[in-house]
């Protein structure tokens, strides 16, 4: 199917690809013991020591994220409630000096994540450390960073407006904040410019979270901070928990999964940091598609009551997954083919397929229903794409073919068609996405790529061709495929996209003048020098005895 087609190119970067059947393809389970990592005891004091002294970097790091962050961070327009923290007040009023200590300790967090490739398996050598090891270690990073003021954007500030607007009894996708709360309203008058008149984008479950969180918080910006950086938490710790489960089916090392995947500075920077949506989205997604591969293993050898009452449960999870974001309801075709491919095994193919997508489609309706009557909100998220339309993202490939075509077409002094060249490009982009994403799901329905595979490649294509991409949205495809891809050359790819890509963006989420930007990276950049230097000196004089 996949010779000498566009996609060939795309799919040999990744394992597991076999012919139809066979068992790098399909649905299998390996031993567990194999790919959990040893305990960390068992390994030697050096080793321990040199894995201690990178948790203790990567801690020091998120620490000055968080110190910085409280006056560097995306911080509330009126009344900040930050500068009532010992030395806020202070941080403010030194932003740029804020702003370098939150890239230093961005340096710090990247450089001991990169050290830890060869400890987690990253290389295809059996790991040097645990699971829970791993997971303890995420936790100890992330948490200096839940109170401190929203970093590397300000959407946080939209959705504890939105959440306040459900709360009301209002429908958030008929205005923006400003115009449903009023001008002056605490909450409406921080959400930034390109939300503040734009109705919401996301799906009832994301906004029947924010209201619940007004209605505990009180509208309280602080306690609802914390309290949807909680939330973020729980949902990349439930994506962990699918990660490690299907990468056990795939013959991939656990803590290699995480590593890429959940200890991601882009997942400690973005999802938590940043508290975006798209940690509740991955974290339901790939709960619910554990689930579903589980059901479509018991449809095999357990009885049929069990295998779909899996089955309908991940329907339902990743039905709720695409009900914070849309993107979300592309597991439900994976696991549809998946269970197409073992119903197939025993009847028509035609009518194995069609038993799938009526399945799969029915509790697609039925759960959307569902949400949309306990929460009370429409279906105006189908349509809605407020602000983001509007954005001009230099990441998305369509958007820069449309740009540069418009602007060629000004120097040739067509005028001005930029708006009108990118509704091509753009719905250009989004065609070869779904084509590709067709071809994926039939992939998956003859057996030729494992379900969590085609979900990862399908996902990486869309973000690839989305009309906008911001640089935490290639986790989407990340996360399931850190699950089943195990070629050095795509963990190797990740890991130098994450750590650029995790410098790329100011503190504050706003760009500012080219003066205060060089001053904000030259001074962070000073101190990460200054540091390594001193630590290496330190080593040389104390440590090297102790490490190796």
């Amino acid at each position: 199917m996949f010779q000498d087609s566009p996609i060939k190119s795309l799919l040999d970067a990744f394992p597991r690809i076999g012919k139809p059947g066979s068992r790098s393809a399909g649905l299998h389970r390996v031993s567990k013991e194999v790919w959990r990592g040893q305990d960390f005891r068992s390994t030697n004091y050096a080793e321990q020591n040199r894995f201690a002294v990178l948790r203790w970097l990567g801690l020091v790091g998120t620490l000055l994220i968080g110190l910085g962050g409280l006056g560097g961070g995306a911080l509330p327009v009126v009344d900040n409630p930050w500068f009532s923290l010992p030395g806020g007040a202070l941080l403010g009023r030194m932003m740029q000096a804020s702003s370098s200590i939150v890239l230093f300790g961005v340096g710090l967090l990247v450089s001991a994540w990169l050290c830890m490739g060869p400890f987690v398996g990253v290389s295809g050598q059996r790991p040097r450390v645990s699971t829970p090891l791993l997971m303890r270690t995420f936790v100890a990073w992330v948490a200096p960073l839940v109170i401190t003021a929203p970093l590397f954007t300000q959407d946080i500030y939209s959705y504890l407006a939105n959440g306040a607007i459900v709360r009301f009894g209002l429908d958030p996708y008929s205005a923006g904040p400003v115009e449903l709360l009023g001008p002056e309203h605490h909450l409406a008058r921080s959400v930034p410019f390109i939300w503040a008149h734009s109705p919401s984008p996301y799906g009832p479950v994301a906004l029947g979270i924010a209201a619940a969180i007004s209605r505990i918080t009180a509208d309280s910006i602080v306690l609802g901070v914390i309290a949807h950086r909680v939330v973020s938490l729980v949902g990349v710790l439930a994506a962990a928990w699918g990660i490690r489960k299907i990468a056990g089916r795939c013959g991939v090392p656990e803590t290699a999964a995480l590593w890429l995947g959940v200890l991601n500075p882009l997942t400690i920077l973005h999802l938590i940091g940043g508290i975006h949506n798209e940690a509740i989205m991955l974290g339901l997604v790939l709960v619910g598609f554990e689930l579903g591969l589980r059901g479509a293993d018991r449809l095999r050898t357990i009885s049929s009551a069990q295998a779909w009452g899996y089955l309908a449960l991940s329907a339902i999870t990743i039905t709720c997954g695409g009900l914070v974001k849309v993107t979300g309801f592309l597991g439900l075709g994976f696991i549809g083919m998946a269970i197409a491919r073992v119903l197939g095994q025993r009847q028509r193919k035609a009518t194995a397929l069609s038993i799938a997508v009526l399945f799969q489609t029915f509790m697609l309706i039925v759960t959307t229903a569902t949400v949309s009557l306990m929460t009370g909100i429409g279906l105006g998220w189908v349509t809605g794409q407020g602000g983001a339309a509007s954005i001009r993202s230099w990441l998305s490939i369509s958007t820069d073919v449309g740009v540069i075509s418009g602007f060629l077409g000004m120097l040739l002094g067509l005028g001005d068609h930029i708006d009108a060249v990118l509704i091509v490009t753009r719905g250009i982009g989004v065609v070869i996405a779904v084509a590709f994403l067709v071809r994926l799901l039939w992939a998956t329905l003859r057996g030729a790529i494992h379900p969590a595979g085609g979900l990862g490649v399908a996902t990486l294509v869309l973000v690839i061709f989305f009309p906008v991409v911001h640089p935490w949205y290639p986790l989407w495809a990340i996360y399931p495929l850190a699950a089943w891809a195990n070629r050095f050359f795509f963990r190797a790819g990740v890991a130098v996209y994450s750590a650029v890509f995790s410098f790329l963006v100011l503190p504050r989420g706003l760009g500012l003048q080219a003066k205060t930007v060089f001053t904000i990276y030259g001074v962070a950049a000073c101190c990460f020098v200054v540091f390594v230097g001193l630590s290496f000196l330190l080593y040389r004089r104390f440590g090297a005895g102790r490490l190796h």
